[in-house]
């Protein structure tokens, strides 16, 4: 295996756990897969169900394994219960690699691949792949079946783009920048973790970006097809690693640098005042929206869990 400079196996297949993917019902009970990604090359299927006695159980792995190939993140893909598939944010470097011009390097995109595996054959397959246009940093999971569109969410510098397979036509919408920011206008925007919270009639996400600004996140639908991505301003709290949206109505931020938070999710954010920023708003290329961060309005602190490794100092300069 490859050790790199920040010492850790890239071909030490725990780098990337997306969250299960459901498939086929069987006569015991639904079974469930799992991906599990190395950052280079390697990826294992496993299948886990219960027997008749109700008791875990986990099938030898299914290799996926794709050479000269960087994994950047992978998702589940909720298909309701057709066979299991995963979406992963990946790049092939065997071209740029082997040019000592640099100019294969300049010329290699990101590519979205879809694999699924095949509970008839027991085997995992690449169902579809395809180049994008902007540099992904991580995939957002879209609930399917019967209680949305399915496909993913793409979140790149900038932007946020809805993919799918069949007829659906990508649909982008613009990050939004604070008014009068202090940052450098020339940087670019990314959202760096995500939270879906799901009913039997809805479901919307909450995305934050590297600024600590939150954005509830909707889709219009058209029977199947999406037609619209909606950003609402939601709160802005500090920078998390991971969130998630209890179903008791908290959500829970794993801090990047401070401590802990469970925070109350006292409004949905539909009744007030703050624009609500689309997808189907026409803009020329590399405009985007505008909004001005404000005191928490729909998140209330509940309880904090002290950080074991909080921040003990900064220092502020002109880089």
């Amino acid at each position: 295996s490859v050790w790199l400079s920040a010492g850790f196996r890239t071909l030490i297949t725990d780098a990337h756990m997306p969250e299960p993917a459901f498939g086929e019902p069987n006569t015991v009970s639904g079974n469930t897969s799992l991906m599990v990604a190395a950052v280079e090359k390697q990826k294992l299927v496993y299948i886990l169900n219960r027997d008749a006695a109700a008791r875990l159980t986990i099938s030898s792995p299914l290799e996926a394994h794709k050479s000269s190939t960087l994994v950047y993140h992978c998702v589940g893909v909720d298909v309701g219960f057709e066979n299991p598939v995963f979406a992963c944010l990946e790049m092939d470097y065997e071209e740029a690699d082997s040019d000592p011009t640099g100019e294969a390097a300049n010329n290699t995109h990101q590519t979205l691949t879809f694999y699924e595996l095949d509970l008839g054959l027991n085997h995992v397959v690449r169902k579809y792949s395809e180049p994008l246009e902007e540099h992904g940093n991580f995939l957002i999971s879209v609930p399917g079946g019967s209680d949305g569109p399915s496909g993913v969410l793409i979140c790149s510098e900038n932007y946020i783009t809805y993919k799918n397979f069949g007829d659906q036509p990508d649909i982008r919408c613009p990050i939004p920048r604070r008014r009068n920011d202090l940052d450098d206008p020339e940087r670019g925007m990314i959202f760096v973790c995500s939270a879906n919270h799901k009913t039997k009639s809805m479901f919307f996400f909450l995305a934050q970006t590297e600024q600590g600004d939150i954005f509830k996140i909707t889709l219009e639908t058209d029977e199947d097809m999406v037609t619209e991505i909606k950003l609402k301003y939601f709160d802005t709290i500090p920078v998390a690693t991971s969130m998630c949206v209890l179903k008791t109505g908290f959500l829970f931020v794993a801090a990047e640098f401070g401590n802990h938070c469970l925070y109350q999710i006292a409004r949905l954010g539909e009744e007030d005042e703050e624009p609500e920023f689309s997808s189907a708003i026409p803009l020329e290329e590399g405009d985007t929206f505008f909004f001005a961060p404000r005191a928490l309005r729909n998140l209330l602190p509940v309880e904090e869990l002290d950080s074991l490794s909080p921040a003990m100092g900064c220092t502020i300069a002109d880089l």
